[in-house]
């Protein structure tokens, strides 16, 4: 039983998330217009391709990448993150040459429970078939981890059927527990089984309030408001002012992490941003010191890094190597106060690709990208990059502003399933530009 004065608090949520007109925003800070009703649509899709996995129509891989391609361009419920097909991913990868047990597990799992019992009895079995390669795993970061089972099939869950099922967000139980409403358990069994009556007893407590039925998808949208994450008002930046109306840079969205990165972030390289807007040293000393700190914050997210910097010639400032992968980048880091613009640039660039892409290659590097890496950039230079592209060895050519490397580095460090390869994974299927609002919304826990 929820105490009185609790009561009261989420009552406030409430009311609350009523004066912001149930605004509900996507991960990136753009205001998503009806999305209940949106959702509704999508279920209709989701359900068939559901359909055709357990009609056979469709083998476990073919599922898991429809169900990706589908959730990439309608991200509705933040399934694309960690504990969604990122688990989904490990999975698959983990049980390559046991398909079909696993795939008689997901068939049976993510079917809709027959009551609050079934359910807990499909979570119990996930688990357990998770934790068995989980601990025998010798990498765990690679490895599916059985935290997420229970965010993973209510997602499955609410698609069959949304007024019943709520989904186990990791942002709801964590604005549970700055409410004092939230219990940690041993088990996801008992997570879900005490989230569920919870969300049960808060929709009545809603519901008396209002005098209507109040769903899930409303009491996890007013949550969602309260935690300020993902429903969190776009507000534009001082800065951005200046910039001209053809910037892409996204930074000016105020979404945030549901964490404090710079608790995963050593002091050394913390200050990152204020070394690329630093006004009080010399052009040189400014630009070494942003130089020297981008390349330690590669190097602590585990690639090798040669460091050239200046005073060694005609050189970028690193180039970063993941031999595993056979992947490298070349590095050029930019401390512009004002947004970087290209100027004479390119010339420089080029002949660093013509003198270190042999070299890369030599060395076994069979692909081979180019980053700049800057506080804020004014254009895209979309057609320099198609240009490098199409014309040279670069596969490749990525703006990632400061704020977003360090975002890589405190996810990275934060949780272990996110691997150097996770993170180049998703810098080669990104945009040109990439941002701390990207970065948040592949591998933040909603």
């Amino acid at each position: 039983m929820i105490p009185i004065n609790t009561q009261k608090q989420i009552v406030s949520i409430w009311d609350n998330y009523i004066k912001t007109n149930k605004n509900v925003f996507d991960t990136k800070g753009n205001l998503i217009n009806d999305i209940d009703a949106k959702r509704i649509q999508a279920i209709v899709d989701i359900k068939e391709i559901i359909s055709c996995f357990e009609s056979n129509f469709d083998y476990i891989f073919e599922f898991k990448t429809k169900l990706d391609s589908y959730n990439k361009r309608n991200n509705l419920w933040g399934f694309t993150a960690t504990k969604g097909q990122m688990f989904f991913n490990q999975l698959t990868k983990y049980n390559e040459s046991s398909q079909d047990e696993l795939t008689a597990l997901l068939k049976n799992c993510i079917s809709e429970p027959k009551d609050l019992k079934d359910a807990l009895k499909k979570i119990d079995a996930l688990e357990k078939f998770t934790s068995d390669i989980f601990n025998k795993a010798k990498d765990k970061r690679k490895a599916p981890n059985p935290g997420s089972v229970g965010y993973f099939l209510s997602y499955f869950w609410q698609i069959h059927n949304y007024n019943k099922w709520p989904i186990i967000y990791t942002s709801l139980t964590n604005a549970f527990k700055e409410n004092n409403i939230w219990v940690e358990h041993k088990t996801q069994r008992e997570d879900y089984e005490y989230f569920f009556n919870l969300n049960e007893e808060i929709k009545g407590i809603l519901s008396s309030h209002t005098k209507t039925t109040i769903t899930n998808w409303d009491a996890e949208h007013c949550f969602w408001n309260f935690s300020g994450k993902p429903v969190t008002t776009p507000k534009k930046s001082k800065e951005d002012k200046s910039l001209p109306v053809t910037i892409e840079v996204k930074e000016a969205i105020s979404i945030k992490a549901s964490f404090e990165i710079f608790d995963y972030i050593i002091p050394a390289v913390a200050k990152l941003l204020e070394a690329g807007s630093e006004t009080t040293k010399s052009a040189s000393a400014k630009g070494y010191a942003f130089e020297k700190m981008v390349s330690d914050v590669f190097s602590k997210l585990g690639f090798e890094v040669e460091y050239f910097g200046q005073g060694t010639g005609r050189n970028p400032d690193a180039i970063v190597k993941h031999r595993e992968d056979h992947i490298a980048f070349i590095v050029d880091a930019k401390a512009y106060n004002e947004g970087y613009v290209m100027g004479r640039d390119d010339r420089a660039i080029k002949e660093y690709i013509a003198t270190f892409c042999p070299q890369l290659r030599k060395d076994g590097f069979t692909k081979i990208g180019f980053i700049i890496v800057s506080n804020s950039f004014k254009t895209d230079l979309k057609d320099f990059a198609s240009e490098i592209t199409w014309n040279t060895d670069i596969k490749r050519f990525i703006q990632l502003t400061s704020d977003a490397l360090l975002h890589y580095l405190a996810y990275k460090t934060k949780d272990d399933k996110i691997t150097l390869s996770t993170i180049i994974d998703h810098i080669v299927n990104s945009g040109n530009i990439i941002t701390s609002q990207d970065i948040i919304a592949e591998f933040d826990d909603f």
